[in-house]
């Protein structure tokens, strides 16, 4: 058989250096190999690996998002109907005139003297507003404390606040008689008005 034109020179070399060169050219053929097929595969490899552990994470994470759905929604549902109870609570501004005359008749069924009864200022939040009202009675202690359970017990909320006791004395029947000032507030939610049509074009 002919010899290979192309490894005609190793006759040249004696059989250990003939070994060395075939190995060298066998080491350069495979660096090449790795250097411009196997890394650039390896690196599309190790980049579609990470993209499906990615996919997998947020497939994950959509299917406890939608197990935990039906919890969420039954949550919202609570906090709705938690939401319309604290409605009812608040008085609209329409019903804070007959609540302030209820107030005015519970301290007066108590055997209490109105000697201040004032509205202030409304306190203006995001969606709601305080309604405060200055007031000074006159009465027993106990039935000063009789008004304001009757007040802290009201269906719609009543809050007490700041108050102070002097002026003391001793009734006929040898009760405690005292003045006592405080200030009353309630809330209600701020209408938002509607918009104005006629500024849009």
């Amino acid at each position: 058989m002919a010899d290979n034109k192309y490894f005609n020179f190793l006759h040249d070399y004696s059989p250990l250096k003939r070994a060395l060169i075939l190995l060298l050219i066998i080491g350069l053929i495979a660096a090449g190999f790795v250097y411009f097929i196997y890394m650039p595969k390896l690196k599309e490899v190790q980049r579609l690996e990470q993209k499906l552990k990615q996919a997998q994470i947020k497939l994950h994470q959509t299917q406890q998002i939608a197990n935990q759905l039906p919890m969420f929604e039954a949550e919202m549902e609570q906090l709705n109907i938690a939401f319309k109870k604290a409605l009812n609570k608040l008085p609209d501004n329409k019903e804070i005139p007959a609540l302030l005359l209820k107030i005015t008749k519970m301290g007066k069924d108590c055997k209490l003297t109105f000697n201040l009864f004032q509205p202030l200022s409304n306190r203006n939040h995001d969606f709601y507003a305080e309604v405060p009202i200055d007031i000074e009675v006159q009465g027993s202690y106990h039935a000063v404390g009789r008004f304001f359970n009757q007040i802290c017990t009201m269906p719609r909320i009543v809050n007490v606040f700041n108050y102070s006791l002097g002026n003391y004395s001793t009734t006929k029947d040898g009760d405690t008689c005292l003045k006592t000032r405080f200030n009353a507030v309630t809330y209600t939610f701020i209408d938002k008005p509607a918009p104005d049509k006629s500024k849009k074009k």
